[in-house]
């Protein structure tokens, strides 16, 4: 069944009912989490840039089948800044964003055998399981694409305003 289109005047043709979405061409898994209540914010978020990153990065299925892997780190001030302004949070502390061309590469970087070994001992030090995914394309609006990733160039922030 077609979704129903509101009437509307588009500043923006890229963004028309009629436009092309500017789908990217990788799949992006998010990965969301948070600390252990035993362990502090600091000690969480450097242990994750640092000693699981390089865990992760070092292993061979990462290498080969990852093509950008970004952490986002949402630490109490900025929860606080939102709720100040009377929004609600994602009660998570932490998402790890990876990017990869399809799905089998996905699955054959998370089902290794080297992957369990090295994250799975060291995961459970720092932060709660099971962990929740997001899983999809990105539909690029505004800024530009990733040089590594390809894909078209969102929209010019200059242009929209």
């Amino acid at each position: 069944m077609p979704w129903s289109k509101v009437s509307h005047e588009f500043t923006h043709p890229q963004l028309s009912y009629e436009a092309k979405p500017n789908f990217q061409p990788y799949i992006k898994i998010s990965v969301f989490f948070k600390k252990l209540d035993s362990v502090d914010f600091d000690t969480f978020f450097g242990h994750w840039q640092t000693v699981h990153a390089d865990l992760a990065v070092a292993t061979h299925g990462f290498r080969k089948h990852v093509v950008r892997y970004v952490q986002h780190h949402q630490t109490p001030e900025m929860k606080e800044r939102i709720r100040s302004l009377g929004g609600n949070v994602l009660d998570y502390d932490a998402c790890a964003q990876v990017y990869v061309r399809e799905w089998d590469d996905w699955l054959t970087f998370y089902k290794s055998e080297e992957y369990a070994a090295a994250l799975g001992e060291d995961s459970p030090l720092f932060m709660q399981l099971p962990v929740t995914y997001m899983v999809g394309h990105e539909n690029l609006v505004v800024g530009d694409a990733s040089g590594q990733m390809g894909g078209d160039d969102g929209l010019n922030v200059a242009a929209l305003v």
